[in-house]
């Protein structure tokens, strides 16, 4: 193993000798009959979450083939989709601990993968050679420790430490099990090792440091797949068994005590086995339902509701723009005004192009941050590169994707405003064209954060119109979500008179769909803008319910009016139609 590779312990290495000795019953000498028994379907898609350090949430899962990646840093949204690779063919495990994530899973050739990421990032795929029939199950119970587990091709449970900067051998721990295994630890020195048996019940085996492996024990415990078990404190652990008829239910266990009655764990219906977290802070758990993974958390009164993991969640339903002009409204009343009126989405502009600083004023945007984030509304943080300086844009961009106010809040998304060179006069059309994608691979190289490209209507960006030549193609290949400009305000009929609500449906209902076709990626529309004396077709409520409805029509995932501090009042409850 390479120093690059090396894993820090502090366990003697005597101690780590006869641990060895105790994990093992016999060597891996390979697998004869009979057959694999076959896994339950409800695997192969299950999820694996884990709290890295500090609150941080990673999500893993497998899909076609290669290893799939989210983070949600504390106070922030999601992050956007990362591939991490591989030729896999299970569910992952996951182990975080000593500032380090080690990633397990079945390759295709039936070996275990192994990936992991220290301060330095994440290193490549390793094999760790056997024959596994099975998803891996990992844990690690002191640094520089980790221990995986796999069902081989006799359907006995096998064992690989890593210790001492070393892989032991894989070892037969025996068995005879249905379903991929579980692990769990409370304390150093201390496995508690689960799955499902050949009548569908649930298999239970402890092991402890200065004694070795307990006996298989059968608790009586009936599972239709592979359980999820986590550590809730020392002695303690937490099990969620699937049922059948994709039910979950949760059970507690402590030494001496046994296994407790089942307690039902939310109404839902879901598609795959679940999976928990063993990281520091409350428990959490991951489960697919349909195409969406689900989390819930255990608290102090159980487990909390479902909820969707959904990076795009900030640009669904109806927003509200505030501008760096706008600073000088107050915060905490503005949010609460917004919130009542059905707002769930704050974009607020951090800099210009001409703003000494990367932040126009670093303490108001902290307020606006933490105000709405109080109010239980989802922050885009927007800024609009004008390109005569790239290395400013690209840094003041990383600014908002890094930025933590002081009340410990990030934004959920990063927005970037590329349809503003008209603006300035810093560079020319085709200058501006032609830094738009670089600047959008430098930020994406440098951040994981989800980038929305907030771009010009397709209808400017035609021949002859004022955005000709703009980069459609290369802005979807770099950002996840879309927010056209479809400002039909400054449309009008070619008498001059202004637009009615049938003109303004199909207009916003082309710039939708146009724009889904031009950059493959959803959209969040941005309707008209409150500016008398330049717009042509004013905003009236029947206007704006034709906005809103164009918006369902095309399939727009939000929409939004600019901005708020110009928005009449009458208008805010038809756009709240935006929210269905």
């Amino acid at each position: 193993m390479g120093a690059g590779r090396a894993v820090r312990t502090v366990v003697l290495t005597v101690v780590l000798a006869l641990s060895s000795l105790a994990l093992c019953a016999s060597a891996w000498s390979g697998d004869s009959s009979p057959s694999p028994l076959p896994l339950a379907d409800a695997e192969l898609s299950s999820p694996a979450v884990v709290v890295s350090s500090a609150g941080r949430l990673e999500l893993f899962w497998v899909s076609d083939g290669r290893l799939r990646h989210r983070v949600r840093e504390p106070g922030g949204g999601w992050s956007r989709e990362v591939d991490l690779g591989g030729d896999l063919r299970s569910q992952p495990a996951v182990v975080a601990s000593a500032g380090r994530v080690d990633v397990f899973a079945r390759a295709e050739d039936h070996t275990l993968s192994w990936r992991s990421r220290t301060a330095e990032g994440w290193g490549g795929w390793e094999s760790l050679g056997g024959r596994s029939t099975s998803a891996p199950a990992a844990v690690s119970w002191g640094e520089g420790r980790l221990d995986v587990f796999v069902r081989g091709g006799d359907n006995a449970l096998r064992v690989r430490t890593f210790a001492d900067d070393t892989w032991s051998e894989w070892r037969r721990l025996g068995g005879t099990v249905t379903s991929s295994p579980a692990v769990a630890s409370w304390g150093p020195g201390r496995l508690d090792l689960v799955a499902r048996g050949v009548d569908g019940r649930l298999l239970h085996r402890g092991y402890q440091l200065d004694s070795g492996w307990s006996p298989w024990r059968r608790p009586g415990v009936r599972l239709s797949a592979q359980p999820a078990l986590a550590a809730s404190g020392e002695g303690r652990l937490e099990m969620l068994a699937p049922v059948g008829g994709g039910r979950l239910e949760a059970r507690s266990y402590r030494p001496g005590a046994g296994w407790g009655a089942a307690r039902q764990v939310g109404d839902a219906v879901f598609t795959s086995a679940p999976a928990m977290s063993a990281g520091p802070g409350p428990l959490v758990a991951a489960v697919r339902r349909a195409d969406e993974v689900h989390l819930a958390t255990r608290t102090a009164s159980g487990w909390s509701s479902w909820s969707a993991v959904d990076p795009l969640a900030p640009f669904r339903g109806l927003g509200a723009w505030v501008d760096v002009y706008d600073y000088g409204l107050d915060p905490a009343e503005t949010v609460a005004a917004m919130k009542a009126r059905g707002v769930r989405t704050l974009f607020v502009s951090s800099a210009r192009f001409d703003t000494p600083g990367d932040f126009h004023d670093e303490a108001a945007l902290g307020e606006w941050l933490d105000g709405a984030h109080r109010a239980g509304m989802a922050v885009v943080g927007w800024y609009p590169p004008t390109y005569g300086d790239m290395a400013r844009d690209v840094r003041r961009t990383l600014a908002v994707a890094r930025y933590v106010s002081p009340g410990g809040q990030r934004f959920d998304a990063v927005g970037l405003d590329i349809e503003r060179f008209g603006a300035t006069g810093e560079v020319d059309r085709d200058t501006f064209h032609a830094r738009v994608v670089p600047h959008l691979r430098r930020v994406r190289a440098r951040t994981d954060a989800v980038i929305a490209a907030i771009v010009p209507s397709p209808f400017n960006t035609e021949p002859g119109n004022n955005w000709e030549g703009f980069p459609w193609a290369g802005v979807g290949a770099h950002s996840d979500v879309a927010v056209p400009m479809a400002l039909w305000t400054f449309r009008r009929h070619p008498d001059d008179s202004p637009w009615g609500p049938t003109q303004v449906r199909a207009w916003v209902a082309d710039q939708v769909a146009r724009t889904q076709a031009l950059t493959g990626l959803p959209v969040h529309v941005e309707g008209g803008v409150d500016d008398p004396g330049r717009e042509y077709t004013p905003p009236t409520p029947d206007r704006v319910r034709a906005f809103v409805e164009a918006a369902h029509e095309a399939g727009a995932i939000g929409g939004s009016h600019y901005d708020y501090a110009t928005t009449e009042e009458a208008l805010w409850p038809t756009l709240g139609g935006l929210n269905r």
